[in-house]
């Protein structure tokens, strides 16, 4: 399957927040609402705090135009690609991945006119890295949707697009299925994706997609999961 997007970006550093907490999310899919009211409900500051999304933002939920079009427009959000973006940019592309994207919730399209698909799409590739390196007092964090395409986290930051390193990125879960394992290179390394009830933890890899199995928006601290993987780390 041939999906590659020229322009995507592979990868993209982040600095430390000199000042705010910065707050990881799991998927959306177009709950919009329910994100509005998760991050009152953590007193989230947006002058100094920051909002890190694990992709699929869009899809199957009621507002993934409402919900896209906030995330491009606000500066202290930043999200990697989901495996539902990186289709809703292909499809503008090549029409023939349209109904594909259809099939995995993507109808919410239909009611769009072409101009305003492509530029939400031109912005989705412009802005949406597949991985993100988020620098943070007690280390670094690697982001990416679905799971680490590799052992070690500076072969991702080192590595070029290609289809399969994009699809390696949006689509497999078997990291979070098999035995624990750590990515070297990075100190931990957050994913979504696999929705499940709860938090998944594997060695330094973390899948915090719980929305559709409970309903409640996944949203942790940067420093909650450094706490998680340390804790892991000093019981063996």
């Amino acid at each position: 399957m041939v999906i590659l997007v020229p322009k995507i970006s592979a990868h993209r550093f982040v600095s430390k927040n000199p000042a705010g907490t910065d707050w990881l999310c799991g998927d959306l899919h177009g709950q919009y609402c329910a994100l509005q009211r998760a991050l009152t409900g953590a007193a989230f500051n947006p002058a100094q705090d920051r909002l890190f999304l694990l992709g699929d933002v869009v899809d199957r939920g009621p507002k993934s135009k409402e919900l896209l079009n906030w995330v491009l427009a606000t500066d202290y959000v930043q999200s990697v690609m989901g495996n539902h973006e990186l289709m809703f940019v292909a499809s503008s592309f090549d029409f023939r991945y349209r109904e594909k994207h259809r099939l995995i919730g993507g109808e919410w399209v239909d009611k769009i006119d072409f101009f305003e698909y492509r530029k939400l799409t031109a912005q989705c590739v412009k802005q949406m890295p597949l991985t993100i390196t988020l620098a943070c007092e007690r280390g670094n964090l690697g982001l990416v949707h679905a799971q680490s395409p590799a052992d070690n986290w500076q072969d991702v930051q080192q590595a070029a697009l290609s289809d399969r390193f994009a699809i390696d990125c949006t689509w497999p879960w078997n990291r979070a299925q098999g035995p624990n394992q750590a990515i070297t290179g990075v100190t931990a390394v957050v994913s979504g994706h696999i929705g499940t009830a709860e938090v998944v933890r594997k060695g330094n890899q973390v899948w915090i997609d719980t929305l559709e199995q409970t309903g409640n928006v996944t949203l942790v601290q940067a420093n909650e999961i450094f706490d998680w993987v340390g804790r892991r780390s000093s019981n063996g």
